[in-house]
C-alpha cells in the first residue's frame, strides 16, 4: 500500500506540462528523455498496482473467511471491508490517472513524429 500510496500523492505520476511543452517546441533531447523513461516508469507503476490489487485481494478473502464473534466482532469486520473498498477506490482511481497519462503520451509521442521530425514544427535540437 506504500508504494501506492507515493503513486497517488503525486510523487511517480507524471505531470504533462513538460511533456506538452517539448512537442510543442519539438525539444528533441526532452522527447527522448520521457520516451527513454516511459517503460521504466510504466512498470513501475504496474508493480505497485498489481502489489496493493493482490493485498487488498488477500485481506477480503481472510476476512471473509473468519467468522465474526459478537457485535464488536461484527462491527470490526464491517470496518475492516469499508477500508478495504476505501483502497480500492483508491487503486481504481491510480489506475485511471495511469491510463489517461498514457493515452497523453502515446499523443504526444505520435504528434512529435508526424509535426517535428518531418519538419512541420521548428525543432529546437
Amino acid at each position: 500500500m506504500i508504494l501506492l500510496a507515493t503513486l497517488m500523492l503525486g510523487a511517480e505520476v507524471p505531470d504533462a506540462a513538460p511533456a506538452l511543452t517539448a512537442v510543442k517546441t519539438c525539444n528533441r533531447a526532452e522527447i527522448k528523455t520521457l520516451i527513454s523513461d516511459e517503460p521504466h516508469r510504466r512498470t513501475e507503476f504496474a508493480a505497485a498496482a498489481y502489489a496493493e490489487q493482490r493485498a487488498i485481494a488477500q485481506e477480503r478473502a481472510t476476512l471473509l473467511s473468519t467468522t465474526p464473534s459478537g457485535a464488536s466482532g461484527q462491527a470490526t469486520t464491517t470496518t475492516a471491508l469499508a477500508q478495504l473498498d476505501a483502497r480500492q477506490k483508491l487503486l481504481d482511481d491510480a489506475r485511471a490517472t495511469e491510463k489517461s497519462w498514457r493515452d497523453l503520451f502515446d499523443e504526444v509521442r505520435a504528434d512529435y513524429l508526424a509535426n517535428c521530425t518531418t519538419g512541420k514544427r521548428n525543432a529546437e535540437n
